[in-house]
Order: C-alpha cells, then structure tokens, then sequence
C-alpha cells in the first residue's frame, strides 16, 4: 500500500512537471530530457554503489559489510529490539509509514517521475505498480533463497543497466 501511495504521488509530480514546459511555452522537450538525465544518474549511481558494496562473503573480521542487506538487517535487529505487541494494525501501520517513509526521495520514486514526465503517465503507473507488486513479492517469498544465488552487486548491476536502458529509450522513443 505505501508503495502504490508512493507511486501515485510520484505519477502526479510528472504530471505537473509535464505540463510546466507547456505552461512557459518552450519548444524544447525539458521535461523528457531531464527524466532521461535523471534515468542515467540513477544508472551510473546503482552501478557504482554495487562495485562499492563489500559482500558479506568478502569482508574481513570486524569491517563493517554495506549494501541494502547490511541496512536491512540493522534495522530488523534494532526493530526486534524495541518491538511490543501492537496488534496487527498497529504492525501494518508501523509497516507503511517506515515504507512510505523510506521510499520518499529514493530513486524508484525519482525514476517514476522522470519516466512521467517523458511517457504515458497511466503507463507508468501501471508499470511501477507492477514493477514493486513484483519486487515485494520478490522480496517477501524469495529475497533469503536468492540471496543465496544472486548476490547483491549483481542485483545493482542489473538494475544500474536497465536504468540506462530506460534512459535510451526515453531518448529514442519518448519525443
């Protein structure tokens, strides 16, 4: 739910950033430009922060390992610390407002933005819905078993890739 809320806002913002250009009447595609922009810094960053992880398997005694795993499971043991029984509700709305407030400013938000701003906006609604229906998903059943097969830096590898294809073809058939 709050990635769907999240989703939303960000479709809206690349609406409204969509029609700016037109509001100042500019015969220049800023908007497509700065969303294939945005689309390739998040490529280019995703790529460079999955050289730069350390893998568990690769850390030496007492170095600090890093990567979305390490910061997941520093905020699941800090949870299981200061857990107490809140009921199912008080857990779903603990749940959503640390998602939601997580995923403010992340780059799945920025990059639904840019790609509303230079494609269909009900497309990308569509496609981001599903994209974290499928990455929760992903994430909930399977994440401990790939893990296992699939490191992390290939994950940031993969996903630094298909930013930069998103930007290529943002380029080439968004104007």
């Amino acid at each position: 739910m709050a990635l769907a809320a999240m989703t939303i806002i960000s479709v809206g913002l690349g609406v409204v950033f969509q029609k700016v250009p037109a509001a100042l009447a500019s015969d220049l595609p800023i908007g497509q430009w700065a969303g294939a922009a945005l689309l390739v810094y998040f490529g280019i960053r995703n790529i460079k922060d999955a050289l730069e992880a350390t893998p568990p398997s690769e850390a030496k005694e007492g170095e600090e390992v890093s990567g979305e795993l390490a910061d997941a499971e520093e905020l699941y043991r800090e949870a299981k610390v200061d857990s107490t029984d809140k009921g199912s509700w008080g857990v779903m709305a603990e749940a959503f407002t640390l998602v939601f407030i997580a995923e403010w400013g992340d780059r799945s938000m920025l990059a639904t933005i840019a790609l509303s701003v230079a494609q269909n906006p009900v497309a990308v609604a569509t496609g981001a819905l599903a994209g974290h229906t499928l990455a929760t998903f992903i994430a909930v059943i399977g994440g401990a078993f790939l893990a296992k097969y699939i490191s992390e830096r290939v994950v940031g590898l993969i996903g630094g890739g298909l930013f930069i294809a998103f930007a290529v073809a943002t380029v080439l058939f968004g104007f």
